[in-house]
């Protein structure tokens, strides 16, 4: 684009430079301005009939010769540079055309400059493209494949000539890319994002569309991740931990019965009877992460069997309170449930009390004694938010966002005796049931854990027993 832009302007140069010329002839030899003005038109390209001039004079004939010569030069040095010669110069630099010659040349060497370096850049972002590990896809308003990279047509299993000059629905015949693409070159918000399991083989990609202002004939880009490998690393990882934590349940279970038997039996001294009531503190602690371990697995992969009903939010807080009452007394900590009347989800009800009691266990562990914890639930149209804020010191900027991750544990909570698995267990049985999890820091107060539930059941269907 950006070439055609220059020979157009030189073009027009060209043309300035050569009237300038003319009305200077014309001037310097005012007796034979008419055969002068005629001579530069002519050696310029155009032709007139004999016979509707006298013949000019001989000086008018001397002076006019090498500028004719001169100027047909330029108009030759024009044509090629309109064509495919960016290297043409003006050869006559001296008499009455000196100066239209070397501006002449002036532009035609930033003409060649400019082409160097749009040439230099074009093979710079060809390299860059052809080298990317993630497909790319060059789109124009009507969806036409401009482009793609061998990323991309090796994660469509197709050649450039059944992509390139055909629409992408045409191309690659899947209908959530066409659909991401348009809303791309709709314009409207942040470029759209999505994971498409794409073929027969249901790849999942990750897809990106992003729009190209003032890109030419490429309005939109089409950017493809292939997650194969992340699925299948993840998978590997979730079936390791669901592997180990079932091999740990018996060798677990053993020493705790052992140590029961020794608690009651005969001890020599109030040592022996402290070392086995801190084995069994800890035989303990080792067999809740190991069946926290095993329940996220469950929930991740899917196995787990959800049964939507009516929930009634009160009743589910209210049960999941009793069953912290004595930690609650133990730290005089009081609950501050909801008032009045609150709504009801679809949901699997032990999940539900599952993720209140989670929610409320992780607030018990930051709330200093005295204190209270606030359960609020709010409708919001099609959702259902139940937030517990605690009056701890809060969450650091930089954990706000991982607080909900498996194992994570912000830098104020490592002496505790938790493994860091139950906020990552409350957002993925969040997240079965087609909701959301958010944390944030309250003013004045601790921090805020807010779960968003769909009132109608949209998450995992129940599965039905073999």
């Amino acid at each position: 684009m950006s070439s055609l832009a220059g020979r157009a302007a030189l073009a027009s140069g060209v043309a300035a430079l050569l009237a300038a010329s003319a009305a200077a002839i014309v001037a310097a030899t005012a007796g034979d301005a008419l055969w002068i003005t005629v001579t530069v038109l002519v050696a310029g390209g155009r032709r007139l009939p004999r016979g509707l001039l006298p013949p000019p004079s001989a000086g008018a004939f001397l002076l006019l010769r090498p500028v004719a010569l001169s100027v047909r030069e330029t108009a030759e040095a024009a044509r090629a540079l309109r064509g495919s010669s960016l290297s043409a110069r003006a050869i006559r630099t001296t008499g009455p055309t000196a100066e239209l010659t070397h501006e002449f040349n002036v532009m035609a060497a930033a003409l060649e400059e400019s082409s160097r370096a749009i040439t230099a850049e074009h093979a710079r972002l060809e390299a860059a493209l052809a080298a990317a590990a993630d497909g790319i896809m060059a789109v124009d308003a009507e969806t036409d494949v401009q482009y793609a990279n061998p990323a991309a047509l090796a994660m469509l299993g197709l050649g450039e000539e059944e992509v390139v000059g055909r629409t992408l629905i045409e191309s690659v015949r899947d209908y959530e890319l066409d659909a991401l693409l348009r809303e791309a070159l709709a314009g409207e918000g942040t470029p759209p994002s999505r994971v498409v399991p794409f073929g027969a083989e249901r790849t999942p990609l990750r897809a990106l569309a992003v729009p190209v202002a003032e890109g030419g004939s490429w309005a939109a880009l089409l950017v493809l991740v292939d997650l194969s490998d992340v699925q299948r690393v993840d998978h590997v990882r979730r079936d390791f931990i669901s592997n180990v934590s079932h091999e740990l349940r018996t060798p677990i279970a053993a020493i705790g019965a052992l140590v029961e038997t020794l608690e009651l039996g005969d001890l020599e001294n109030d040592e022996q009877a402290a070392f086995l009531s801190r084995i069994h503190s800890q035989v303990q602690r080792m067999a809740l992460l190991t069946n926290e371990l095993l329940d996220l697995s469950r929930i991740e992969s899917g196995a787990i069997h959800l049964e939507p009903e009516r929930v009634d939010l009160a009743s589910a807080v209210a049960e999941a309170q009793a069953g912290l009452t004595p930690r609650l007394e133990a730290c005089n900590v009081r609950i501050d449930g909801p008032s009045g009347e609150t709504p009801a989800v679809e949901a699997d009800r032990t999940a539900t009390v599952r993720i209140v009691t989670n929610l409320l266990d992780n607030a018990l562990k930051f709330s200093p004694e005295g204190s209270a914890i606030t359960v609020d639930v709010r409708d919001e149209d099609a959702l259902v938010a139940v937030e517990v804020c605690d009056d701890g010191p809060g969450i650091a900027a930089q954990d706000l966002d991982r607080v909900f991750e498996r194992f994570y544990k912000a830098e104020h909570s490592r002496a505790d005796e938790g493994a860091g698995l139950g906020l990552a267990i409350v957002k993925h049985l969040v997240q079965a049931h087609g909701g959301t999890v958010a944390a944030r820091n309250e003013d004045g107060r601790g921090a805020a854990m807010t779960v968003r539930l769909p009132k109608r059941f949209v998450g995992r269907e129940p599965r039905v027993p073999s």
